[in-house]
């Protein structure tokens, strides 16, 4: 039986699609590898270094001229008595200064002293849209020049009226201060923080927040840079700190070398009765360590019947970055929790960031 040409037209279409569709597959693969090729040199590793010389923390960076300058967040270099940058083809250059500090927007410019260096570019961060494609590179956890993607999945801002641009496109501690970047391999925005409580939230400073420091071309000591506070200083401010990924309100105290926290927001019907989230913490090195422990009221089903159990809950808890404008730590997760038995599920660690409210 001989096909009438309506039927060969659509075979030939459908055999069209299915032909072309690895190809563009491909080709999106293709520009993809081709973006990262051409700017992973530019993208640093930052190792601060405390007075004694002793490595203290790692960040990453990214140059954006050819004669040194180099982009990063305020918090990877507060404080910082010394820093080493490192190149992707494996070169090292001490930090020769500092020449501009935004404890606002979490950016710094620091300089390195170079020529012909590799550099990108900056994209207006004020013509982005949901849902465009975009990459991030930097050393996640000390993994240089790690590599991931997704979209632009939100536009924020905070309550100091910070705007912020979120994205899926995957990130950990170390990424802090590396571009993100659009599918033309121009930065449109800087790794900065993350949310704990979710998967794949994820904030970078637009690139509007950059241009403003450039301006600047003095180069101060790196020590110059807003210093963190010590923890007593933050716990005597008075001030109520909000957690960015829970929106719960805390204070804080310091006895000596002991921190303690506690969550003062609790919903209404929580105010009149026994409930609490508290923690300990002690000092350890540049940390804060210790245990947070709550007693709150959890639902749960037997057969057809909704009950509520009471359940107290202790878990793993640590500050290791203390600003005057921001609190970063971390904090053991359950993946799942047992309400009829009060058993927490499998722990993971989730980052949190405080900021004064």
């Amino acid at each position: 039986m001989r096909a009438t040409p309506a039927v060969r037209a659509f075979l030939f279409a459908i055999a069209f699609a299915q032909a072309a569709q690895p190809q563009s597959s491909q080709q999106t693969s293709v520009d993809v590898s081709e973006i990262v090729k051409s700017s992973i040199d530019a993208v640093v590793l930052i190792v601060v270094s405390d007075a004694s010389g002793k490595p203290i923390l790692e960040g990453s960076g990214f140059l954006v001229t050819s004669d040194g300058r180099i982009v990063t967040n305020h918090h990877v270099i507060a404080g910082a008595t010394s820093a080493t940058v490192k190149l992707n083809n494996g070169a090292f250059f001490p930090v020769e200064g500092l020449i501009a500090d935004d404890p606002e927007h979490d950016l710094a410019v620091i300089k390195v002293n170079g020529k012909n260096l590799p550099h990108l570019s900056l994209h207006e961060s004020d013509n982005l849209a949901l849902g465009q494609h975009v990459l991030a590179i930097g050393s996640p956890l000390g993994l240089e020049n790690s590599v991931s993607d997704g979209i632009i999945s939100g536009f924020r801002k905070d309550e100091k009226g910070v705007n912020w641009i979120q994205t899926t496109a995957p990130a950990s501690h170390g990424n802090s201060g590396g571009p993100l970047l659009v599918m033309d391999g121009n930065v449109i925005g800087v790794l900065t923080w993350k949310a704990g409580a979710g998967e794949n939230l994820n904030f970078a400073v637009p690139s509007s927040s950059i241009l403003p420091l450039l301006r600047n071309s003095t180069v101060q000591p790196l020590s110059t840079a807003a210093k963190p506070l010590t923890a007593s200083l933050v716990a005597n401010k008075e001030r109520i700190w909000t957690s960015m990924t829970s929106g719960r309100d805390f204070k804080l105290r310091v006895d000596g070398d002991y921190m303690y926290t506690e969550w003062v927001n609790l919903p209404p019907q929580l105010q009149t009765t026994s409930a609490f989230m508290r923690s300990e913490l002690k000092k350890d090195g540049d940390k804060w360590v210790g245990k947070v422990r709550s007693l709150l009221p959890y639902d749960y089903k037997t057969w057809a019947v909704q009950d509520v159990k009471w359940c107290t809950v202790e878990t793993q808890f640590e500050i290791d970055k203390l600003t005057e404008t921001r609190i970063e730590g971390r904090g053991m997760r359950a993946k799942s929790f047992d309400a009829k038995k009060c058993r927490l599920g499998e722990l993971e660690w989730q980052s949190f960031t405080w900021i004064p409210k």
